[in-house]
């Protein structure tokens, strides 16, 4: 008798379930960074502000090879990106609330990369996450991949749980 003919037969018996192994707990986004992985909020200036939005603010990612002085690099980064003459923004409160990627996981509601877009606690709405349109990556392809999965999960996850997103 052939296999299918012994697969298919009513009295064959089920093929027993593949074990799978356990699901692994996926590493936060810092942990691929080149360097260290910051995250800053950046005032913009009237001048680049959207008409009907000012004030605005944009959160930034960004990478940084060592912990010295990242407002300072990510000025450089800024001018570069955006055309524009970002010098002392740091000094000036245009760029604030700069921190480590681990420090803001290990401070937040979360344990994984959604920590790092919570922008509101408490109330009755619970934790609330900042805007997709209002955050700018300047790192590696594959952890931006990572953090953008992150801040998707963080608006649409509770959605399909029956929650507020």
């Amino acid at each position: 008798m052939s296999f299918p003919a012994t697969a298919c037969h009513p009295q064959a018996k089920p093929r027993a379930q593949a074990t799978q192994p356990p699901v692994a707990r996926q590493y936060p986004a810092h942990y691929q960074a080149h360097g260290r992985l910051f995250r800053a909020v950046v005032s913009l200036p009237d001048a680049m502000c959207e008409p009907d939005r000012p004030p605005q603010e944009r959160w930034v990612f960004f990478d940084c090879p060592t912990a010295a002085q990242p407002g300072a690099r990510l000025e450089a980064l800024l001018s570069l990106a955006w055309n524009i003459d970002t010098i002392g923004w740091a000094d000036r409160g245009f760029i604030y609330n700069v921190a480590e990627a681990s420090q803001l996981i290990a401070q937040g509601d979360a344990d994984d990369d959604t920590a790092l877009f919570e922008c509101e606690w408490g109330g009755g709405e619970g934790t609330k996450h900042v805007s997709p349109h209002d955050v700018d990556f300047f790192c590696t392809p594959r952890v931006r991949a990572r953090l953008e999965t992150a801040l998707l999960h963080a608006h649409v996850g509770p959605a399909l749980k029956g929650g507020a997103a």
